[in-house]
């Protein structure tokens, strides 16, 4: 692997403010999403700090020295796929069936920044045109072959002038669970603005700070993920544009995320977007006080799940890992857990399967191959999705297996 570059911010990149707090500093990490194939298992891997901050000015909470997206999505093997995910095509169902119903007419241009193999534009075919963009070479080949036109590039102001000349102006442009992979949120919004019909909507869904506060929640802290948003953020970045948000909700997606409706000829204000707005307030949710509670519960959840595993450990349990998330490559980190205490992960993804974890090496397998050396319990490392694998295992669960769910509080199911 080519030596990676860091990208140091000098200032924040909503408001180009130079002055910061330090929200929490994570320590050492390697790049989550580049599992290990068998033969790099003798090569050195990279790890970078990582540290997050809070902007003074705006109350942006981000990382300001980034991995470039080159090394992340195009140098390595980026082996997430939106159609691995369970449950994700259902929950995208009611997105698009909004989305149809509120904004779309017959023929109508959905343009999705952050398409991946193309799971949601694939439920607005019936309805509209539509054409994805995504930097990763092999998701966009999987949308290809799904027969979805997909743009292999990072998305920019440049390309989004290009699409609406050959396409024409997009009713809708949407990005999610993408934005926050963006170092440059202005070419971001001002090529969404270059493409959007003039009655056309921008949609946001992005990883929460709200939720993140709320829930404990430091599994979205990895070198992927350069920003984390609240509602009242966006809402002084979108001025700069000529947008306007005018619908926004919590939805359940990654313990909490956020979805916004961004457009330039002032629709009416939603009562939801005014109920955030009011708790957002009350919470204090973009105050320093706010980051420092954050950080101290993080601390304390961090210690909880380390004490909690060596005490298993001590009682001679066997313990594996399920779901081989990057959130669930944070999780491990903070609390130094490795190849001491997890005997390998389980991954319902078939791309995953065969691959190793960052720095550890510890194995990733399929859930049948795990049948013949089930441990006492296993840690849910995609908590996002604890519920479908409780139920997934079931019969697990009656034979004496038990889960362990890393969140605040750490517990035992």
């Amino acid at each position: 692997m080519s030596k990676i570059r860091v990208i140091k911010n000098k200032g924040c990149r909503m408001c180009g403010g130079n002055r910061f707090w330090t929200v929490i500093n994570l320590g050492e990490h390697p790049l989550v999403n580049s599992l290990i194939s068998r033969k790099r298992l003798n090569e050195k891997e990279p790890t970078f700090p990582l540290v997050v901050k809070q902007c003074q000015r705006c109350r942006l909470v981000q990382l300001t020295d980034v991995i470039n997206a080159e090394e992340i999505y195009r140098n390595v093997d980026y082996l997430f796929f939106s159609s691995d995910m369970p449950g994700l095509e259902n929950y995208f169902l009611e997105y698009a069936d909004d989305v149809k119903g509120r904004f779309l007419k017959n023929g109508d241009l959905v343009v999705e920044i952050g398409s991946n193999d193309g799971v949601l534009l694939n439920l607005f075919k019936d309805r509209a045109r539509v054409l994805g963009v995504d930097p990763a070479t092999n998701v966009v080949l999987r949308a290809l072959k799904r027969g979805l036109p997909t743009v292999s590039g990072f998305f920019t102001e440049r390309l989004g002038r290009q699409i609406a000349k050959e396409w024409g102006p997009a009713k809708v442009v949407c990005g999610n669970n993408c934005i926050a992979h963006l170092n440059d949120l202005h070419d971001l919004v001002s090529g969404a603005g270059a493409l959007m019909a003039d009655d056309g909507v921008f949609i946001i869904e992005c990883n929460y700070w709200g939720g993140m506060v709320k829930n404990t929640n430091y599994s979205l802290i990895y070198h992927d993920h350069y920003s984390y948003f609240s509602l009242a953020v966006w809402q002084k970045f979108a001025k700069q544009y000529g947008m306007r948000v005018f619908d926004a909700w919590v939805t359940p997606a990654q313990g909490g995320s956020l979805r916004m409706f961004l457009s330039k000829n002032g629709r009416p204000a939603t009562k939801r977007l005014k109920q955030l707005e009011k708790e957002e307030r009350e919470t204090n949710l973009n105050t320093y006080s706010t980051s420092v509670m954050y950080r101290k519960n993080v601390r304390r959840t961090i210690k909880g799940l380390r004490r909690t595993l060596e005490d298993l450990k001590a009682q001679g349990k066997k313990l594996a890992g399920y779901g081989a998330a990057a959130k669930g490559f944070t999780i491990l980190k903070c609390s130094n857990i490795g190849k001491d205490f997890l005997d390998y992960f389980v991954d319902d993804s078939p791309a995953k399967q065969g691959w190793y974890s960052p720095l550890d090496h510890i194995p990733i397998i399929s859930r049948q191959e795990a049948t013949e050396q089930l441990p006492d319990y296993f840690v849910i490392l995609a908590p996002n999705y604890a519920p479908v694998i409780l139920e997934k295992e079931e019969e697990f669960r009656k034979q004496g297996g038990k889960f362990i769910l890393p969140v605040e509080p750490v517990s035992i199911i």
